[in-house]
């Protein structure tokens, strides 16, 4: 269980030797605003699980500031969607790594597929529609 403590220390787990962050400090820590990562924890349930303290209290390790870290680059960096920085992160991409530049190539292909799709379904429902 995580324990308060009132300095600007992190807290320990004793358990586990690990370190835990208030969101103020996770937020100070990562340059991302405390409102933001309450939303990422709701927009991708299980991504970010930050331990809870006995109040309801968020307790962020550092694999979470990492993480948190990582999808703050490829959100507001480079762009990317909160789902594809997800993808990112669960394949184990670097950021600026030739495995994510393949992956971002792979998924710009696939989006030209789809629309190439979209453009022929189009296509043909409007000679469908002449022809009636």
């Amino acid at each position: 269980m995580v324990r308060e403590q009132s300095s600007q220390q992190p807290v320990k787990n004793e358990d586990k030797g690990e370190d835990f962050y208030s969101i103020k400090e996770a937020s100070e820590l990562t340059d991302v605003p405390p409102h933001t990562l309450r939303f990422w924890e709701r927009k991708i349930p299980g991504f970010l699980r930050p331990a809870r303290t006995t109040g309801g209290q968020r307790r962020y390790t550092d694999a979470c500031l990492e993480k948190i870290r990582k999808l703050d680059y490829y959100v507001n960096h480079k762009g990317m969607t909160l789902v594809g920085a997800k993808r990112m992160i669960d394949e184990g991409l670097e950021p600026g790594s030739e495995a994510e530049l393949e992956l971002k190539n792979k998924v710009l292909s696939d989006k030209r597929v789809r629309q190439a799709v979209d453009e022929i379904v189009e296509l043909i429902r409007k000679r469908i529609l002449e022809e009636a």
